[in-house]
């Protein structure tokens, strides 16, 4: 039985950028600070507030993707991930 299907294989590679604030907020990323020190209402996913990227995260990952001779795209897109975690309890990600 022949199929029209083509196997498309991608990677989800993780890694941690050299920033002083994360991706989706302005809030400190200091290691050692005590649990819930470091969070805004956009980390809680509160309503009425709304995830503005950090430019400088994605310059840094594009020149990481240069360096790993990559095809970088020029339209970027982020999905927001609904699931259930016990912990996450505004129960998506970005």
């Amino acid at each position: 039985m022949k199929t029209n299907y083509e196997p498309v294989i991608g990677l989800e590679i993780h890694v941690e950028l050299l920033k002083d604030t994360k991706l989706f907020c302005g809030c400190p990323t200091a290691f050692g600070e005590g649990p819930n020190t470091q969070v805004c209402p956009v980390c809680l996913g509160l309503p009425g507030h709304r995830p503005l990227l950090n430019k400088k995260a994605v310059e840094y990952t594009i020149k990481a993707a240069q360096a790993l001779n990559c095809s970088i795209t020029r339209y970027l897109a982020f999905d927001r991930k609904n699931y259930f975690y016990c912990d996450l309890p505004k129960g998506y990600q970005i």
